[in-house]
């Protein structure tokens, strides 16, 4: 016995990634894109604010869909294409689509994709990556390709370790980047449920930035060739067959409606040659480097070292939005003394029931009680919006896609953002150990009065619509507040819970895996 357990320790602290093939390395700055038609654009922007960034905060969930379309149709040399998740569904489809169109006139694409949940897309990463003009690598892989909990098994500390990165540059001009992945949920076209995100459009000097940070991830040692690790034998569809297929469902009506729906939401292609109006303002870009993944980084290659460094202490506000916030006792205190000090803190998570990893409410429950009795003001998502809440063109959408209003009305926030007096942060880093600790990320520090006043103002007039406000009784228990058109519904326990989901997560939560949430 004693000595199966030293060789199970012993496996799992050895590495099981697969071989890895020398290739050559390839660079944002090896391609001249100085005359694409998004240059001509952005470059007299850049030269009328040197050493700033222009950005366009996408809201919107079709407008975020209609952006990345349009920019990869109007890309004339380079795509740099980053995500964690990429899904074979509807809007996973649409852009590959678009991608091929774009491989086919002659657009060199570097697609790199996490490859936890690349499973299911890896033989169309295989077709896909058949194209002359297109290099699919999938981001530190799992050996046992169709065994994969042996992987988990043998090397859970590498496995743990994600990149959670989503990052999109097109002609070395334009990024976006934020919390949004390539899936169905993310742009109201799910069946079940919709997340709430955002994501941001950077022009000038951080773009070149977000360039570096790819560089580095898609050059790095457990950056795999798809062709590498995908087995050809095991999957039967080729790049003819995979456009042929794309170029079929892109011609259904559905899809139609949809996209007309999204291009005429904010009709981004008109903006960006008539309308192009960008805020230019002091930016810094701050990401994890892929040795963070590696287990090997040092202080200053963590993006929470670079974002302390950059943040201002606030005075005034620090409104926080995260999918996931887990403030461990460190951030506990802290936030709490803010507020003690006469800060208006201000914290917007999921609920349990909005929450899609309800492993994580088992710890952030924990600290409720605290930050609350410190006057910090907690507000929980919503997981059903109501009817009046949804907008127009959500309803629109609804009739023209044909897509439930029961689905689109089914909510989850996945938004990462931070507004500090005046400064706002963007990306993919959520408050939790997860992402300080484990998981590779990336955003964008605003210095932005204008934006970080919006997000303000707009948190105060609408935030009770939709989420719940939490508040302490006098014997210091929690009650979560609803409004409603006729007033306020008060909850003395936990909404949408049941007792045995109560208890559980209160004994996971005495559980020593904080670190891993």
């Amino acid at each position: 016995m004693i000595m199966g357990l030293s060789i199970l320790f012993g496996l799992n602290a050895c590495s099981t990634l697969p071989p890895l093939k020398a290739t050559q390395p390839t660079y944002s700055r090896s391609f001249d894109t100085s005359n694409t038609a998004l240059a001509k654009l952005i470059t007299p922007l850049r030269q009328e604010n040197p050493g700033l960034t222009g950005y366009h905060v996408l809201f919107d969930p079709l407008e975020a869909i209609a952006a990345r379309l349009s920019l990869i149709n109007k890309a004339q040399k380079t795509l740099d294409i980053q995500y964690y998740i990429w899904d074979n569904d509807k809007i996973g489809a649409l852009a590959l689509y678009d991608i091929i169109k774009a491989a086919d006139r002659g657009v060199k694409v570097r697609l790199l994709i996490d490859d936890n949940n690349a499973k299911k897309m890896e033989g169309i990463f295989l077709a896909l990556d058949q194209h002359v003009n297109i290099q699919v690598k999938l981001y530190n892989p799992y050996k046992y390709r169709n065994f994969r909990p042996l992987d988990m098994l043998l090397d859970l500390k590498r496995i743990n370790r994600r990149m959670h990165i989503k990052s999109f540059v097109v002609d070395n001009q334009i990024a976006l980047i934020g919390g949004r992945n390539m899936s169905n949920q993310y742009y109201f076209t799910s069946d079940t449920y919709q997340f709430s995100d955002i994501d941001v459009m950077l022009v000038g000097q951080s773009v070149d930035n977000i360039s570096h940070t790819f560089d580095e991830y898609w050059n790095d040692s457990y950056a795999y060739p798809v062709r590498q690790l995908v087995n050809p034998q095991q999957h039967s569809l080729r790049y003819d067959s995979l456009k042929s297929q794309l170029t079929n469902y892109y011609k259904q009506v559905s899809v139609q409606n949809y996209l007309n729906l999204a291009n005429h939401s904010d009709d981004f292609d008109y903006w960006l040659h008539n309308e192009l109006n960008f805020d230019w303002v002091k930016a810094e870009v701050v990401s994890d480097a892929p040795s963070k993944i590696h287990g090997t980084a040092q202080p200053n290659e963590y993006l929470q070292t670079q974002l302390s460094h950059y943040l201002k202490q606030p005075k005034k506000h620090l409104d926080i939005v995260s999918a996931y916030f887990v403030p461990e006792q460190k951030g506990t205190d802290m936030l709490s003394k803010m507020s003690k000090e006469g800060v208006q803190v201000r914290v917007l998570t999921n609920s349990f029931k909005a929450n899609d990893v309800w492993l994580v409410h088992a710890f952030y429950s924990k600290y409720r009680q605290e930050l609350l009795k410190n006057g910090v003001q907690l507000y929980e998502f919503l997981p059903v919006l109501n009817y009046k809440d949804l907008k127009p063109y959500t309803r629109s959408l609804s009739r023209e896609a044909k897509i439930s209003l029961k689905s689109l009305s089914r909510s989850s926030l996945h938004a990462k953002m931070m507004a500090v007096d005046d400064q706002v942060f963007i990306g993919s880093f959520n408050l939790d150990p997860r992402s300080a600790k484990l998981n590779s990320e990336i955003g964008v520090l605003l210095n932005s009065p204008t934006l970080a006043n919006e997000i303000h103002e707009t948190l105060s007039q609408n935030i009770d619509a939709y989420s719940y406000q939490l508040k302490l009784t006098p014997d210091n228990k929690i009650t979560w507040t609803k409004q409603i058109p006729t007033g306020s519904i008060i909850f003395t326990k936990e909404p949408k819970m049941s007792w045995w989901q109560h208890d559980g997560l209160q004994m996971i939560s005495w559980l020593p895996i904080e670190g891993m949430m």
